[in-house]
């Protein structure tokens, strides 16, 4: 019984051999196929210095806004402007009661026509020699102090009213009539016709990058369908101490009375200053976190993609800019990019 399992064993073994010497030697074979290639379309890699905009918000203002204050404090008598009203140079703008601060001029004038009666007096007698050289003196320095008194009180009288110190408009009225004021406290808030500006607070690597007179895009949400152009017209020179940012105020152009102060301003910042780039559709990009990202590089003659990692400056839209990683690659795949794996076979199609 083991003698007759044996043999079967051994004969089986012997024909497997002979099998598979007679599969080697078999000429019909068919060879391995390589694997299947995947149909990609395929953008170029452009390069160009270009300057990559800096993206930012700020708020509009007059170039120079102001707070109008009364030197004097008082109840308000009238205001002769409303808010958004606009004014000329040394128009009035407001004014307090001018009761009390009339009597006190009408006194003053009184302390020195006094004193300047009894100055003439007085040198009179020193002149007859009945008076002292020292009590002459003493109605002379009488009169100077009368006068001084005088002065200060037609002064406080003049800045008893507010005035336009330049052409522009009323932004803000801060109190009404009738209402007590103490001395400096701001009334009307008055901006300037000088045109209209935009604050920015920018961090030190973007500030870096920017000259006097860059251009600048504005978009505002009141217009979302028309662009305003600008231009740096100022850099700090230090940062703020705050924010820790720079500001950069940003002027705009004369829009024709469509922009008010207060809105809210998306600015794109143009810097003059360029640096070379690589430029590649969006849609090449099948992989990005923060300024890391991939895409598939072309490999021509061996028709393989080639998974490439680079280094991401800008989305620009529709394109994205590279600072690194593209430096030997030509081209790039743009549609079919998500199915590939680094060294796999491509069929670039039109």
């Amino acid at each position: 019984m083991s003698t007759k399992t044996t043999f079967s064993i051994s004969t089986l073994s012997a024909a497997a051999l002979a099998l598979l010497i007679l599969a080697g030697c078999n000429t019909n074979a068919q060879p391995v196929q390589p694997p299947p290639s995947t149909p990609v379309r395929t953008a170029d890699v452009t390069q160009s210095a270009r300057a990559l905009p800096i993206r930012t918000s700020g708020r509009l203002a007059p170039k120079t806004q102001v707070q109008l204050s009364f030197k004097t404090g008082g109840l308000i008598d009238k205001f002769y402007v409303d808010e958004g009203s606009r004014v000329r140079a040394g128009q009035l703008l407001a004014r307090l009661d001018m009761a009390e601060i009339d009597a006190q001029v009408q006194q003053s004038q009184s302390n020195f026509d006094k004193a300047a009666r009894d100055a003439a007096r007085m040198q009179a007698l020193y002149r007859d020699s009945v008076a002292t050289l020292e009590q002459f003196e003493n109605a002379q320095t009488a009169q100077e102090v009368a006068q001084s008194g005088l002065r200060i009180t037609r002064f406080n009288r003049r800045h008893s009213e507010i005035r336009a110190p330049a052409n522009g408009r009323v932004l803000r009225r801060l109190a009404e009539v009738n209402e007590l004021v103490t001395p400096g406290k701001a009334v009307l808030v008055f901006g300037a016709a000088q045109g209209w500006v935009v604050r920015v607070g920018l961090a030190d690597r973007d500030v870096v990058k920017l000259n006097l007179g860059d251009e600048a895009a504005l978009h505002f949400d009141a217009y979302p369908d028309r662009p305003f152009k600008g231009w740096v017209s100022e850099i700090a020179e230090a940062a703020d101490p705050t924010s820790g940012t720079f500001e950069v105020e940003v002027s705009v152009e004369d829009a024709g009375g469509l922009l008010k102060s207060g809105f809210i301003a998306r600015v794109d910042l143009m810097p003059s200053d360029t640096a070379p780039l690589f430029f590649i559709p969006i849609e090449a990009l099948v992989e990005g976190d923060g300024r890391d990202g991939i895409v598939y590089a072309v490999e021509a003659e061996s028709e393989v993609a080639r998974r490439v990692p680079v280094r991401i400056a800008e989305i620009l839209g529709a394109e994205v800019a590279v600072t690194a990683g593209l430096d030997s690659v030509a081209a790039v795949v743009t549609e079919g990019a998500p199915y590939l794996t680094d060294g796999a076979r491509i069929q670039i199609v039109d």
